[in-house]
């Protein structure tokens, strides 16, 4: 589907956003939760805390993965332009 009103192109513009600030609450609730959740559990790897390991690079692969998802499930491309409307050649 491929928006051509400007109803549809808001309406499309507005279903992004939602969802980029949906992915941006997943992935801070990830870093801060994992961060303060296992900030006592004495486990390491290559002498880096679990919680450092779940919370920075996991929260990098969340959001990546995040992405790809919103890129092929909600983004559209389509032309901002308005219908019927010529370019200037200025």
């Amino acid at each position: 589907m491929k928006p051509t009103t400007i109803d549809e192109k808001n309406n499309q513009i507005k279903k992004e956003a939602k969802a980029t600030i949906v992915l941006f609450i997943i992935c801070f609730l990830w870093h801060v939760g994992f961060g303060y959740g296992l900030s006592g559990v004495p486990i390491y790897i290559f002498n880096l805390p679990l919680w450092w390991i779940l919370s920075t690079p996991g929260v990098f692969a969340v959001a990546v993965i995040g992405v790809i998802i919103l890129l092929k499930k909600v983004f559209v491309n389509f032309d901002l332009n308005e219908e019927g409307a010529e370019e200037n050649d200025c």
